[in-house]
């Protein structure tokens, strides 16, 4: 079985953790660099505000470029992560050009959200109808594709990937550089900004881009540059506490790091949502909080505990490991779709 799968080649990010997921599973994977094409195409042309306005003509070349390479590798299944740079009639193309090929896409963000404009564009609303199965990583959307035309929905959570994502051990060196009483691990927001505001007098280290535009209190906590690969897990096993701020794209689902921390032996405090609940029990694999005085109450409860606290991460990494989280199990519940087709 051969798969093409779309995203961009960053060492790091979900498109190789797909790629290695599914050679796990013993089929051939092949990556179409969708983002890193973008990424060169205009680039006299390209900033911040004309992105906002000409997205649709900076994506043009890559819709050849895209039809070309499925001609070149015959894939037996197109994985569209997310779908940002394609027109629908790209995807139509797409069914004409290899009719054996089956064209599915997994968005890992939340298609209808309008309020950020990296998350969703109209070309991709719009494609929703032309996959033959479509992904999703939150219950709480699935209606809401399936009235926007989607032929099938399929319920597919977030994962690890073992590669990125593992304990490991900090020196007393590292644990100077990484280690505080809580941790945030991701790139500024609002919504993020807004949580973390209230935690201005603890020992906080935010770990992430952008946050340069965070409000004063916060100035002294930013860390002025991101954790990734072994660098988010020595900051996972540094700190006593990594906090998740599940945003509002997210519903009453999850996130990538809902997954991310246990995977990495860390102590998981995420903002409750049913979903985050029923892959990790509440006060025995993980905690939760709901509202900035339930944070704060959750935060001193737990830095008085330290056994707790030991004893909820090392049960959270061993629901982790025996529960099917990993993106290769993801791989799988695909492969097993595409098959029932």
């Amino acid at each position: 079985m051969k798969v093409l799968i779309t995203g961009e080649k960053r060492v790091n990010g979900l498109t190789n953790t797909f790629v290695r997921a599914f050679e796990k599973s013993g089929a051939e994977a092949v990556v179409f660099a969708e983002e890193d094409l973008y990424s060169k195409s205009f680039p006299r042309l390209k900033n911040k505000y004309t992105n906002r306005l000409f997205w649709r003509l900076f994506c043009l070349p890559l819709q050849k470029q895209f039809l070309k390479a499925i001609r070149k590798e015959k894939p037996d299944l197109i994985l569209v992560l997310k779908g940002w740079h394609f027109r629908p009639q790209t995807i139509l193309a797409v069914k004409k050009e290899s009719p054996k090929s089956k064209i599915f896409c997994f968005n890992p963000d939340n298609p209808f959200n309008t309020w950020h404009s990296g998350a969703s564009n109209s070309w991709m609303r719009k494609s929703i109808p032309l996959y033959d199965v479509y992904f999703i990583w939150g219950n709480f959307l699935i209606d809401k594709i399936k009235k926007s035309g989607a032929k099938r929905v399929e319920y597919l959570p977030f994962g690890y990937d073992e590669k990125i994502h593992y304990p490991v051990l900090v020196s007393e060196k590292e644990q100077e550089i990484y280690g505080s009483d809580v941790a945030f691990i991701g790139s500024w927001d609002k919504e993020r900004e807004e949580w973390l505001s209230h935690l201005s007098n603890y020992d906080l280290k935010i770990w992430g881009s952008a946050w340069k535009k965070a409000k004063q209190n916060l100035f002294m906590k930013i860390q002025g540059r991101e954790a990734v690969g072994e660098e988010f897990s020595k900051v996972c096993n540094s700190a006593k506490i990594v906090l998740n701020v599940i945003r509002k794209q997210n519903g009453s689902a999850h996130n990538m790091r809902t997954f991310e921390v246990p995977a990495c032996g860390g102590f998981l405090l995420s903002v409750r949502t049913d979903e985050a609940k029923s892959f990790f029990e509440e006060g025995k694999e993980a905690a939760y909080f709901g509202s900035p005085e339930e944070l704060k109450e959750k935060i001193s409860f737990y830095l008085k505990n330290e056994e707790l606290r030991a004893k909820t991460a090392k049960a959270g990494y061993k629901k982790l490991i025996s529960s099917g989280y990993a993106y290769a199990d993801r791989a799988k519940e695909i492969i097993n779709v595409y098959k029932s087709l």
